[in-house]
């Protein structure tokens, strides 16, 4: 049996969090959330992975990156021209810069595949190898495009 003041105490709780239930539901700074951040942030809370399909018709398997791949991955697309993937093969004026930007475009690339040893394997040191030529005859420019975008949703990174 519940006492008066017992009784008391729990209306005075109920009101107080029926109080706060509202206020935060009506505080403009609390956003709903859009569907497909939900489901953004759902993939990456249960590390869904993403499937691609190489002009060889195999279906590949995209991970979310682990914490050592993710920094290099942030590093890597400040130099990797990602809006249009063709623009990291032309020559410029200086040949060491246009090799780095390429070989960064396939570092981002290894990262994407590292599960897979035919496109990617470790050296002693743990650094990836890349495939270049199976990445160069089986992955066209729309798809290396839509690759780095599924890394860069997956891992919850913004462009």
């Amino acid at each position: 049996m519940e006492t008066d003041q017992e009784r008391a105490e729990r209306e005075l709780a109920e009101r107080l969090n029926e109080e706060a239930a509202s206020r935060i539901k009506h505080d403009s700074e609390n956003k709903k959330a859009t569907p497909e951040e939900i489901e953004a942030a759902e993939r990456a809370f249960f590390e869904d992975d993403e499937i691609v399909t190489l002009r060889d018709r195999r279906k590949y398997r995209i991970p979310p990156c682990n914490l050592k791949d993710a920094r290099r991955l942030m590093q890597l697309l400040k130099t990797v021209n990602i809006d249009a993937i063709i623009l990291n093969f032309i020559p410029t004026d200086n040949d060491e810069l246009d090799q780095r930007r390429q070989q960064d475009l396939f570092d981002v690339l290894g990262i994407a595949f590292k599960n897979y040893p035919h496109i990617v394997t470790k050296d002693n040191q743990g650094e990836y190898i890349i495939n270049r030529d199976y990445l160069d005859e089986y992955l066209d420019l729309n798809t290396a495009r839509k690759v780095i975008d599924l890394m860069i949703g997956l891992n919850g990174l913004k462009k």
